[in-house]
């Protein structure tokens, strides 16, 4: 059989099964077209997207090389030892579906080959819901970019706080990374170095979507409890009036709020505001009006708001600083950097979360440190006490659908406690979780 029967052949053998063309969302749900009908257009236009891991799994020799710096799909095919005809009817087919330039350096390219060494397919995985594949056709080749349907179950996540949340949910088997999200999560609301007690509880609601292959996991939180000191504060995922999933209390507040309540993610406090505080280089009492988080130099440094650079310099005992004005007449300042960050020049724009520096121990200092400072209309004020005004809350349209929803989230999570296994539980199917939407 010629090889480009032999890949229509192949294409149509495996189907369309779970995997959806980024193009036309549609089309994977359609029948295949007629063999006779796709060769007429002489690229295969007309097939059904192939199932990747059925592809992929061909039994076809497969070599994986890697885009160094400068590399463009030419070149890393001619590394390859494709032929040029061969390259130029693959960059024929890229093109319109894929930038040419958009090919990433370190990021692996897989070719597939028939038993002579011929190319009969190119795989480029974009990220963990999208792949570009491009294949032999009738004449040349021809390319697409795939969207993994992913089979999304929930389950419940317990973790209980000992020496760190992340290492409670490692020590589970967990990705130890979910104790970070949910630390952004509630990062307007808990202060995650200051407010935590050993003892203090989360539970979630996860869901967890693999791809087809089995290849790669990913986790998203779908509710979130943090129980610390008996109180109890509860996010939900729901889709604001603009599609957007965001998270809201039980009473439909928002859980966004302008401010983060710290600067950065790793750290131990190790000095708070005070009137008059005893300062350890000049042995003065003098105030000082910020909070220290002891860190690891290099440890980055966000900007707890959106807002201006106003200040960046090196200024005596502040060492590094920079300053940003918010909203609000409020400005905020961080200092004893080791450097600052790009995109943190005076005048330029910073958003809420972004990195604008790294801690250090410039200006007078006795390790490395963030020294972080809150100015509200003039004065200075506790950070750790400080709270800012919450995002909008759920439009009051939306309440009944949200209502319904945490109903759904309630049922969920009380069948799925003490389980072992959730393969008979479920999917959650008003948020469109089960299949359509972005981790």
């Amino acid at each position: 059989m010629p090889r480009p029967l032999f890949v229509l052949c192949l294409i149509l053998l495996v189907g369309t099964y779970g995997c959806k063309s980024a193009r036309d969302p549609h089309r994977a749900t359609e029948s295949a077209a007629p063999a006779a009908s796709a060769e007429s257009t002489g690229r295969g236009d007309g097939l059904a997207a192939p199932h990747l891991p059925a592809f992929l799994e061909s039994g076809l020799a497969t070599d994986t090389l890697r885009f160094r710096h400068g590399d463009t799909l030419d070149g890393l095919l001619r590394r390859a030892g494709i032929g040029s005809g061969d390259r130029a009817a693959l960059a024929e087919a890229v093109g319109p579906v894929f930038d040419l330039g958009g090919f990433r350096t370190g990021h692996a390219l897989h070719v597939l080959r028939f038993a002579d060494g011929e190319a009969a397919c190119i795989h480029y995985p974009l990220d963990f819901l999208r792949d570009l594949c491009a294949w032999r056709a009738r004449a040349g080749f021809a390319a697409e970019i795939f969207t993994a349907e992913l089979d999304w179950r929930p389950r419940p996540v317990h973790a209980e706080l000992e020496s760190s949340f992340y290492e409670s949910l490692a020590e589970q088997g967990e990705n130890g990374d979910l104790a970070t999200r949910v630390a952004d999560l509630f990062a307007g609301e808990i202060d995650f170095f200051f407010d935590l007690r050993q003892g203090d509880r989360m539970e979630l609601l996860v869901e967890s979507g693999e791809r087809p292959d089995h290849s790669e996991r990913h986790d998203r939180v779908l509710a979130a409890r943090m129980i610390l000191g008996g109180e109890r504060s509860e996010a939900f995922l729901f889709p604001d009036s603009d599609g957007r999933r965001r998270y809201y209390h039980r009473d439909g507040s928002s859980l966004e709020r302008q401010f983060l309540r710290a600067p950065l993610n790793y750290s131990r406090i190790s000095s708070g505001f005070s009137h008059r505080r005893l300062h350890p280089i000049l042995g003065v009492r003098r105030p000082h009006r910020g909070v220290d988080y002891a860190a690891p130099i290099g440890t980055p440094v966000m900007a707890t708001a959106d807002g201006t650079v106003i200040d960046r310099r090196r200024n005596g005992g502040a060492g590094r600083y920079l300053k940003v004005r918010h909203a609000s007449g409020i400005e905020t300042t961080y200092m004893h950097l080791s450097r600052w960050a790009r995109g943190s020049s005076v005048g330029q724009r910073v958003r809420k979360g972004q990195e604008i520096g790294y801690v250090g121990s410039s200006g007078l200092s006795t390790g490395p440190h963030l020294d972080y400072r809150i100015k509200v209309d003039g004065l200075y004020v506790d950070p750790r006490r400080f709270r800012s005004d919450p995002a909008a809350p759920l439009p009051e349209e939306r309440r009944a659908q949200f209502a319904e929803e945490l109903e759904r989230y309630d049922r969920l999570w009380e069948s799925l406690a003490g389980e072992e296994s959730t393969d008979a539980v479920p999917r959650l199917s008003s948020l469109g979780t089960a299949s359509s939407a972005a981790p």
